[in-house]
């Protein structure tokens, strides 16, 4: 099952060149680590936020996935990120990428991520925690019985770019901390995990414990293109529904097999 994922709005402007220039993201450490023990029970006594023995902060997903988890961007991420949006069979109904997609942009995409998850967490250490201003928790690895772990893909939380518009009602009713911005949300797993139940739990998790009680996200929107009915489907299970301004049509790369695909976008509004 292929889900939406843009990766927020400069994804689209990102390199197609195959070439391999100098690492933007050389100088970051593989993992973002909190080295703080006070800091650590802190949020953990707040958020939905757990902390490996190492210090790395990551959001469990619930039974029965326990295994499965969402963790900032690693540099060790990047081969697997590389190779999943360069698999054809995921990526032929993703919105957003080029194909194929470089390195590059992946290493762009941590130094952006990685921004985002530092300065989530020096707000936190001044005790500034909302709202958040994305979600830096967008990669799911699962945990194996042997200890060994797996990248099984990207599950994606973030603000629209400024062009976007609201399509749903401000309440004015609403905590003045919520945001009245636009989000767009979306996931690709590996072929190996579509099926499985893992991208829907992962969603349900963003958005019950992360979009609303952290980031203030009162509407966000997912696309699909029209055929894809089991993505339809996923988002309307979650309350998204579809805007029919919004529906247009993308056309799909040469590299991607080329044509025109109808395209659709689901809302989903707060309802407090």
């Amino acid at each position: 099952m292929i889900y939406h994922v843009d990766r927020f709005s400069n994804r689209n402007t990102m390199s197609t060149s195959t070439e391999e220039p100098i690492s933007p993201a050389a100088h970051l450490p593989d993992r973002f680590t909190v080295e703080s023990a006070d800091l650590r029970a802190e949020v953990s006594a707040r958020m939905p936020i757990r902390f490996n023995a190492d210090g790395e902060p990551y959001i469990p997903l619930p039974a029965p996935f326990e295994r499965f988890y969402l963790a900032a961007m690693r540099q060790s991420d990047l081969p697997h990120d590389v190779a999943m949006m360069n698999d054809l069979r995921v990526v032929r109904s993703v919105h957003g990428p080029p194909f194929p997609n470089p390195l590059i942009n992946a290493q762009r995409w941590l130094v952006r991520e990685r921004a985002f998850v530092v300065a989530l967490f020096d707000a936190y250490a001044k005790g500034e925690y909302r709202p958040a201003a994305s979600s830096p928790f967008n990669v799911l690895h699962e945990r194996k019985e042997d200890g060994s772990e797996e990248y099984v893909g990207q599950v994606t939380l973030g603000p629209m770019g400024p062009s976007a518009k609201r399509v749903t009602p401000v309440n004015e009713t609403w905590e003045q901390w919520r945001s009245r911005g636009v989000f767009t949300i979306g996931a690709v797993l590996n072929l190996k995990y579509h099926r499985q139940g893992v991208a829907s739990a992962a969603v349900r998790l963003l958005l019950d414990e992360w979009a609303v009680p952290q980031m203030g996200c009162t509407e966000i929107h997912a696309s699909a293109f029209v055929s894809n009915v089991a993505s339809v489907k996923l988002w309307e299970k979650f309350g998204f529904v579809e805007e029919p301004s919004l529906r247009g049509v993308v056309q799909i790369p040469e590299a991607k097999g080329g044509g025109v695909e109808p395209d659709c976008t689901l809302v989903w509004s707060l309802k407090l």
